[in-house]
């Protein structure tokens, strides 16, 4: 009797459930990665066994995984306060744009299978995945959250190799073992079954094994140490940050909370993304040009600036990293292509979600973020879809596309010796681009975020997984001073501490090592995916190949009849 289409929806809805439960903040669950994707590959037999359809037959199967795994993880979306009409378009597109992407590499093994057979399309699967993961890293759509090997971000003591592989190493593990689980239980009552046991077996057990023994005896590098101290505002993004309370009245609480921290060992001050918000303007009425606000043409006029300057007057010890949103005023002629026009048809602007760098001495520096928040931040594919701009949501003061830098900064103090990477809210989730700035000589890895966004929900919880992984990739310790929970320090394992509660103003002192040697990660990168878009590339040529091969053979068959 042939599996029912209802029983092949059931396994498959299944993997979309584990995957849940493995996720961080969901089920929290992480080895349940290991089995994750069995009742998908249970429900592809079933498929195969009731139909011989095209390979897309099954793609509808993949996704009811995957919108599952996709929605159940990711929910905290629709806690956005928006009207309803714009989280239906907005919120909703990255569930089920994502849903839809995750599709393409069992749609592509499907293919392979029916070409070349089973044991080619696995080895094509992995690669197919892998290579996913990795161009989801940096193409317009990026949406690296669910890169399968972040499962385990809240269980550092399971990660430590990523400092050789990153966390693609962990999606190629969690792949490996997913298929060697389901050969082995396929294969059941064949003769080698003791030997694909034992396989499986030490395929997991190995990895963990080296990482707990590596978690155990690893050794803070770093004999330098600096004392920092970390804000957390606990400002309104909805009803205060962006106009509902002076930006003055603002920073003058975050300056409060500090002080009750700083002490004379104290080398740096952390405050969070968006701190400084001062409306600009710019006086073009006087042959010379006056900036009043965050203009990057001239940040001394702006009076947040003029505040901080005489804060550091009763603390001139400590250099300050304070995340503002600002802009950069141009004449028609030498503005960038994301210049917005300042309302004369002569003059633009380009805005900024940025970080104000005030070392303790020598000028200020701003820091541009580079990796964009789809939507919110950069509109994807801007020369198509530009007049949809206006469903981009309002998160960080500013919607549309803002202006970006592509250099891996350092921000350096040389009275101190302190050099940091700084990464503002998305792009503490981008491996590598956290051990560019890392390789560039930071010693220090500083987190700036809002993540008042979502309510009380696995969001930002999420997110703080996300610092774990980037201090075992580095071994740099992190700061991390969030708007709003959670705020804390990450120690080189990945290890949390410091951990600020949600909802509430905080500020703590901590002291954290500065550390100078560079890991297999930092210096060469993601190796794994680079080589799995190779692979991709040529196993998609070879099904090219073949698929045109098998044409040519049914068209030669047909007129020879």
């Amino acid at each position: 009797m042939a599996p029912t289409r209802s029983r092949i929806i059931l396994w498959s809805a299944l993997s979309g459930l584990l995957w849940a439960l493995a996720w961080p903040a969901i089920g929290g669950l992480s080895w349940l990665a290991f089995v994750a994707w069995l009742p998908l590959l249970h429900a592809e037999r079933l498929h195969n066994a009731r139909t011989r359809d095209r390979p897309r037959a099954f793609y509808p199967y993949v996704l009811i995984a995957t919108f599952i795994w996709n929605l159940s993880c990711s929910f905290w979306f629709f806690e956005v306060s928006e009207p309803i009409s714009t989280k239906l378009v907005s919120v909703s597109a990255p569930v089920l744009v994502n849903t839809l992407l995750m599709g393409i590499p069992w749609w592509l093994k499907r293919i392979a299978h029916r070409l070349h057979g089973p044991v080619f399309a696995r080895v094509a699967f992995v690669a197919f995945w892998l290579a996913f993961e990795r161009l989801h890293h940096g193409w317009d759509l990026q949406w690296p959250w669910f890169t399968m090997g972040n499962v385990f971000g809240a269980d550092p003591a399971m990660a430590q190799w990523y400092e050789v592989t990153g966390v693609l190493g962990g999606s190629l593990w969690i792949l490996l073992v997913n298929l060697l689980i389901d050969h082995t239980l396929v294969t059941w009552r064949g003769s080698k079954r003791t030997m694909n046991v034992a396989v499986s077996a030490l395929v997991i057990a190995v990895p963990v094994v080296i990482s707990v023994v590596r978690f155990k005896t690893y050794s803070t590098a770093g004999m330098r140490t600096t004392e920092v101290v970390v804000v957390q505002p606990n400002v309104d993004p909805y009803t205060e940050k962006f106009g509902g309370m002076d930006p003055m009245e603002q920073l003058d609480r975050m300056l409060s909370l500090a002080e009750e921290r700083i002490t004379d060992s104290t080398r740096l001050i952390i405050f969070p993304e968006t701190a400084l918000q001062e409306g600009g303007t710019v006086d073009m009425s006087t042959g010379a040009m006056r900036f009043h606000g965050l203009w990057e043409n001239d940040l001394e006029a702006s009076a947040s600036v003029r505040r901080l300057r005489a804060f550091r007057l009763a603390h001139p010890q400590a250099a300050m990293l304070v995340g503002m949103n600002s802009d950069r005023w141009y004449r028609d002629g030498d503005r960038p292509l994301t210049a917005r026009e300042l309302g004369d048809g002569r003059h633009w602007y380009e805005a900024y979600n940025a970080a104000l760098w005030m070392p303790m001495q020598g000028p200020l520096y701003s820091y541009h973020k580079s990796k964009l928040v789809a939507g919110p931040e950069t509109m994807p594919f801007e020369s198509v879809l530009g007049p949809l701009g206006d469903l981009a949501l309002d998160l960080g003061g500013t919607t549309g596309t803002l202006g970006q830098q592509t250099e891996r900064t350092v921000l350096r103090d040389p009275s101190s010796g302190l050099a940091i990477a700084p990464a503002i809210c998305y792009e503490s989730v981008f491996g590598e681009h956290v051990a560019a700035h890392v390789r560039n000589g930071a010693q220090l890895i500083a987190v700036i975020t809002n993540d008042g966004w979502w309510d009380d929900s696995p969001g930002y919880r999420q997110h703080l997984t996300f610092s774990s992984l980037r201090a075992i990739e580095t071994r740099r310790d992190v700061v991390r001073s969030a708007n709003t929970g959670i705020s804390c320090t990450v120690d080189q394992r990945g290890v949390v501490a410091n951990r600020t509660a949600w909802w509430k103003p905080a500020a703590f002192r901590a002291i954290v090592h500065l550390n100078d040697r560079i890991t297999f990660f930092t210096r060469h990168g993601d190796l794994i995916g680079r080589a799995a878009v190779v692979i991709t590339i040529i196993a998609l040529l070879v099904l090219i190949a073949s698929t045109i091969r098998r044409r040519r053979s049914i068209q030669r068959n047909a007129a020879g009849e």
